[in-house]
């Protein structure tokens, strides 16, 4: 069974990209364009990974991450931020509240899976 990854973040077209990347390498593919949209998808349908853009602009990413966290049922989801923010607060926030990796856009469809496939194995 393919693994299911959320993709969040409120720009369409990174998200396509995203997407198409992702499902080449056969994994399954939802996307949500605001932090209020990623969390009742997952009330629908549970994920395996989110990759969680950090300035949206209802629930930024950190609020997101906070509040899986604090869902039992949420908590354990590996959430890899890929963002436009590279400032040292915003990523050490980030890994603070509990995300696996950190990662800053612009980045290359081989990276994104190498980093996608490095979560999913759990390695930090």
């Amino acid at each position: 069974m393919a693994k299911r990854i959320m993709i969040v973040d409120d720009d369409p077209l990174l998200c396509k990209l995203l997407e198409m990347a992702l499902t080449r390498e056969k994994y399954e593919t939802q996307i949500a364009y605001s932090g209020q949209e990623a969390l009742a998808h997952l009330n629908e349908q549970p994920v395996d990974l989110m990759l969680l853009d950090v300035m949206m602009a209802d629930f930024n990413g950190f609020d997101v991450l906070r509040h899986l966290k604090a869902n039992p049922n949420f908590a354990n989801i590996p959430v890899i931020f890929l963002t436009a923010r590279v400032d040292a607060i915003s990523q050490r926030t980030g890994m603070d509240i509990g995300a696996v990796k950190y990662l800053t856009k612009p980045i290359t469809p081989d990276q994104l899976i190498e980093q996608v496939e490095s979560a999913l194995a759990g390695e930090a």
